[in-house]
């Protein structure tokens, strides 16, 4: 493969934008919680896998490999989710899916998303990657830097990311080209943070792949916080939730040059994650510099498929 095909952007944006934002995200936890608290392992969201998805489909790229396609579907608000869609052109019937998510500054159009879309699509996966709420074209007009702490609109914004992933899995349940036994989801950064929430509660995806996530924000945040608060972010941290993704298999990345996500925000995730999991460690950053990043984007490829018990499929170079 070219080493064209692997000039990665950025995995977040500028790292003290992206550290106020994850901080700003956390506490807007508070809000709106009153239903779940009591009960740390409770879903923060509502699926509503009955209502209508009204998708639409618009073929955007193909190549020998696979076919590129811009979807969107009624989300979580029933307002319209967009996003890429990635089909394998080889072979027939119906392909294991990955839910692709990203960073905290990036969208579906993201270089290296769309870059990692295209790889798996090679190697035999369906792949659908959404923009969040906030993100992408439902990004809003103007954007301010006080945006951040507004809290209500960020716990929204959190909660919505969940009904939404839970909506991309209804819409790939849909396709008659995706096998809905075999779907798994790969976050990075902010998408892997907000993906182990939501794996952790449903079913229906049969592995994920966490890279360079993390989770106990709490001691990161300032000591004299109310404990309403407190009790808030607790209830929604990953590293609340991530043991109900067991036994399935789960795959955490992580890296020991990461100046976003503190170290020992890995380690409590990985210490929490249960039965199933795997924990890999490498020499990096968050944007995983010096990595042969093809050789990175295979293993994840390799544990979804072994997770999966499929054949392994490798394009012709």
């Amino acid at each position: 493969m070219s080493s064209r095909y692997w000039r990665l952007s950025k995995l977040s944006g500028h790292h003290q934008v992206a550290r106020l934002a994850a901080i700003a995200a956390a506490l807007t936890l508070c809000w709106n919680t009153a239903e779940t608290m009591g009960n740390p392992l409770a879903a923060p969201y509502k699926p509503d896998h009955a209502a209508p998805l009204k998708a639409t489909t618009h073929l955007l790229f193909e190549n020998e490999h696979h076919k590129q396609f811009r979807v969107e579907f009624n989300g979580i608000k029933a307002d319209r989710v967009p996003g890429f869609l990635y089909v394998p052109r080889a072979g027939s019937g119906k392909f294991p899916a990955v839910v692709l998510q990203y960073g905290s500054g990036g969208n579906k159009a993201s270089g290296y998303i769309v870059q990692i879309g295209r790889f798996f699509a090679d190697r035999g996966f369906v792949v659908l990657t959404i923009d969040a709420p906030r993100r992408g074209e439902r990004a809003p007009k103007e954007k301010h830097w006080y945006d951040l702490l507004d809290f209500e609109r960020g716990h929204d914004a959190f909660v919505q990311y969940l009904g939404d992933y839970s909506r991309a899995v209804d819409y790939l349940e849909s396709r008659p080209d995706v096998n809905a036994r075999d779907i798994c989801f790969v976050g990075i950064s902010w998408g892997a943070i907000t993906g182990i929430t939501y794996v952790a509660h449903d079913p229906r995806i049969r592995a994920m792949v966490s890279l360079v996530g993390g989770g106990d924000v709490l001691p990161h945040l300032p000591p004299k916080l109310p404990d309403k608060v407190k009790d808030a972010v607790r209830e929604l941290d990953p590293v609340n939730h991530v043991g109900q993704i067991a036994p399935r298999p789960l795959l955490l990345i992580n890296v020991k040059h990461d100046r976003l996500i503190p170290r020992s925000c890995a380690e409590a995730l990985h210490r929490a994650a249960g039965k199933g999991s795997r924990v890999l460690w490498l020499d990096s950053d968050h944007n995983f510099r010096n990595q042969d990043r093809a050789k990175l984007a295979q293993s994840v490829v390799d544990f979804l498929q072994q997770a999966l018990a499929l054949p392994v499929t490798r394009p012709e170079p």
